[in-house]
This record gives C-alpha cells, structure tokens and sequence, in this order.
C-alpha cells in the first residue's frame, strides 16, 4: 500500500517539475525572442539614423563623404566612407603604375568626376522627389494635428502613410525625438545634411511654435502653397532654359569628341605633343581649361535651375 503511494508521490513530484522545467524553457524562449526583436530594432535604428550619427564624425572629410552618400541614398557609416576613400586611391596608383603618371593621372581624375557625378544627380534626383512629395506629406501632418495630436506625433503619422523617398527621412525624424531630440533641431540637421532649405525652414516654424506658440497649422498651409509655387516656377524655368542647357552640353562635349576623333585617327599624335616641351605645357593647359570650363557651365546651369543650397 505504501510502495504505490511512493510511486503516486514521486510521479506527481516528476510531472510538476516536468511542468515546472516546461514554463522556464517557455519564459527562457520569450525573452530570447525579445531581446533578438530588441537587437533587431536597435540596428535598424542604427542604420536608419543616419544624422544622429551625424553629431559624432569629426572628420570634415568623412562628413562629407558621409553626406554625400546619404543625399545619394546610400546610408552608409564613418568605416564605410573610410573605404570609399582607401579604394580609389588603390585603384588610382594602381593605373598610375600601369599608365604612367600622366595618363594615369587623367584616367584617374576622369573616374573620380564620373563617381562624383553620378552622386551628385542620383542626390539632385532624390531632393527633387523629396521636394515634390513634401506638400502632401505636410497636409497628413496638417489632418493628423487637426484632431488633436501633437506636432511630434503628426510628423511620425504622415511618415507611415509616405512613400519612398521621404518616408524613411521622416521615419528617422520621428525616432530621434522619441529619443529625446527637439524637433526643430532635427528638422534643422536634416535640412544642413540634405540640402533641403524647406525643412529648414520647418525647424525654425516647430521652434518659433515651441517657444511662443501661434497657429502651426496656417503656417504649414502657407508653406505648402509657396513648395507648391516653387515646384511650379522652376519647372517652367527648366521648360524656358532647355535651349539653354542643351547649347552648355553641346560645348562640354564638342571638345572631348574632337579630342577622340583625332585620337582615333592618329593615335601617335597626342604621345608626340605630350613629350615636346611647349605641346605638354599645351596639352595641360588645354585639359584644365576643359575642365574649369565644364565646372563654369555645370554652376552656371545649377544656379538657373533653383538648386537647393
């Protein structure tokens, strides 16, 4: 009788410590899903802040590789820019050694202004969505304030109803004030990092609102309806200027295809003037010239077609 209620006992005691073993390996499995989920979000944050991360590059020149790509839409690290530097300059003195150092010199600098380019219209393109979808982005903000909410949770509202590209810049806005950031110095960084002076001009409405209050949202209305204007003016300006720009690029091309044609025909001939003295200091003069002078007309263009400062 004894033996039986031993066993009885003893199975209960293994079934409760069955149960008992059961729950911690469940609550262990709880929390490791969410510190992976934590983990998770801290490194999207990570890479989705990328002006927060702004605040901590001392190097001028790593700041503006960094803001380069981020204008580009390339979020990348102060580590990453570091090897965007280390690997031209490999490439470079590698077809230095190869081409000597003259035309390697050329063929490098000629790369590097092709990167540089790409960037800057990849940059040029993005700002320009950016400015465009900024009036319906600012009327979300304008709904979103009207029933009620704060200018802080408005903005991070309309970031999740937006569409590429201003989504995830909105996006990052709203992450750094739930971190404790001001809104308006945000919008402020944001606006300096991107080139955008309409969210500049944000920061200063949010802080002037911060600091003695008035009708937020009559000065976003106002905002919208002068973006609005503007996107307007300078589409009928790029209408007025197209003669304009394409005459700039007929004679930024007009040379270099010269230039190819006569190296095509006669490929000794530009080898011959290189070695003389006076055809060097000509050639030289020749290649800085084409060169200040593409700079001259890309500004000129630049300046005429409303870019953002």
């Amino acid at each position: 009788m004894i033996a039986p209620l031993i066993i009885v006992v003893i199975a209960l005691c293994l079934a409760g410590a069955g149960l008992w073993m059961f729950n911690l390996a469940r609550d262990s499995e709880r929390s490791e899903e969410v510190r992976q989920r934590l983990q998770t979000v801290l490194a999207n944050e990570e890479t989705e802040l990328p002006i927060a991360q702004n605040r901590k590059l001392q190097n001028p020149l790593i700041r503006w590789i960094v803001q380069l790509f981020w204008r580009a839409g390339a979020e990348i690290s102060s580590s990453q820019a570091l090897l965007v530097l280390l690997i031209p300059s490999i490439v470079a003195v590698l077809i230095i050694a190869v081409a000597g150092l003259f035309w390697g010199g050329l063929i490098s600098g000629v790369l590097l202004l092709i990167g540089f380019g790409i960037l800057l219209r990849l940059g040029a393109m993005r700002r320009l969505k950016i400015v465009e979808q900024l009036p319906d982005f600012l009327e979300s903000v304008i709904r979103v304030l009207a029933a009620g909410n704060t200018l802080e949770e408005a903005f991070g509202a309309a970031a999740r109803e937006s569409a590429e590209p201003i989504r995830p810049l909105f996006m990052s806005v709203a992450r750094q004030v739930k971190l404790g950031a001001s809104i308006d110095q945000v919008l402020t960084e944001v606006g300096k990092a991107y080139r955008l002076r309409d969210l500049r001009i944000l920061g200063l409405t949010a802080n002037v609102n911060r600091r003695y209050g008035g009708s937020l949202r009559a000065v976003l209305k106002s905002l919208i309806v002068a973006i609005r204007q503007r996107i307007m003016a300078e589409r009928e300006l790029r209408a007025l200027t197209g003669e304009t720009r394409f005459s700039a690029l007929v004679l930024a091309l007009v040379p270099i295809g010269l230039s190819l044609y006569i190296y095509s025909r006669n490929t000794q001939y530009y080898v011959t003037m290189y070695h003389d003295p006076s055809g060097k200091i000509l050639l030289i003069g020749a290649i800085l010239l084409q060169i200040a002078g593409s700079l001259a007309l890309w500004r000129m263009l630049n300046s005429a077609g409303g870019a953002e400062s």
